[in-house]
């Protein structure tokens, strides 16, 4: 399909979407509003910088990308019969990546000249690079996770399951919710001999709660297959500990996700201007979050750095 200009993004919602609207509608308005059409050669010097920020990454975050990516990459070769690949041959290509990006983000000019073709860690760009401490940390979080793979459930339930979908791997299309694009695949979907579909989330970190997304992938799933709520397996695999949970979602609770999202939705529209165009309020009417501590993680940090100081009271 030939690029459209649009001068406002595409409207649609997703988990990770609304979990940022959620937290901070200022980092909101700078992901999905201020950084569109930053790639154009002519766009406001703003618009550049929200969108090279867009695309700041992190230790956690490449750590997890690159997992995600070494597990697609052994699924597609156990089912292809080439066999589950070593745990050598998955940690050289996380280290790979990893490098990659280390390497990169040490070459801001480059960066900034291709943010989208090349990495720049939050760690360099804000801070002075990384501590020995979180490049062991980074290493033992990636071997445990590769380690704890082939052993997981979802894993091996895959590896012989009739049908698979892998995120990154398969043609995904979204689906529609009351005239709203809604972005939400999962991991991986597979289905069992005896018709049971299951959804599965890697997870890289440690343990917590992660269940409202699965409401999603499982409304995606209902959409896309016609599967009904008892046939659905939500799983997550918390590949660090190799610990893993699983829910069979009722009607009620994919209906309560649902709802969720729609709710998430309206409140999104009233940050516009224009729905039918997508036009976001100014800047301003998206408020900073009210505790700013943590702000300076953000990728947005530069344009709100000022602000938040200035904001900031008492002695201490």
């Amino acid at each position: 399909m030939a690029y459209e200009r649009r001068e406002f993004p595409e409207w649609s919602w997703s988990h990770s979407r609304g979990q940022t609207f959620k937290e901070c509608t200022r980092r909101y308005f700078y992901h999905y509003y201020a950084s569109h059409n930053g790639w154009e050669d002519d766009a406001p010097d703003q618009a550049k910088l929200a969108y090279r920020l867009k695309q700041l990454g992190s230790v956690p975050l490449e750590v997890g990308g690159a997992i995600h990516d070494a597990v697609a990459f052994a699924l597609q070769s156990a089912r292809s019969g080439t066999g589950v690949p070593s745990f050598d041959v998955l940690r050289d290509k996380v280290r790979a990546k990893l490098n990659q990006a280390y390497m990169e983000s040490q070459d801001r000019a480059g960066w900034e000249r291709q943010p989208r073709r090349r990495k720049m860690l939050h760690e360099f760009y804000y801070e002075t690079g990384l501590s020995d401490r979180k490049i062991e940390d980074a290493r033992e979080r990636f071997t445990a996770c590769l380690k704890n793979l082939p052993e997981s459930r979802s894993f091996r339930e895959a590896v012989a399951a009739p049908y698979v979908e892998i995120k990154g791997v398969e043609g995904f299309v979204t689906f529609d919710l009351d005239g709203t694009p809604i972005h939400g695949v999962p991991d991986l979907v597979y289905r069992l001999g005896d018709d049971t579909w299951v959804v599965a989330d890697w997870k890289t970190g440690k343990p917590g709660g992660a269940w409202d997304q699965t409401g999603v992938y499982a409304l995606y799933l209902q959409s896309r297959h016609g599967v009904p709520a008892s046939q659905i397996v939500a799983r997550i695999e918390w590949l660090a500990t190799g610990d893993s949970d699983e829910r069979t979602l009722s009607d009620d609770e994919l209906q309560a996700s649902r709802t969720r999202a729609l709710d998430s939705v309206a409140s999104m529209k009233g940050y516009l201007d224009d729905p039918q165009l997508n036009k976001p309020r100014a800047r301003e009417e998206f408020p900073l979050r009210a505790d700013t501590s943590l702000c300076r993680y953000c990728r947005f940090y530069e344009f709100c750095e000022e602000e938040i100081a200035s904001g900031a009271g008492g002695p201490f």
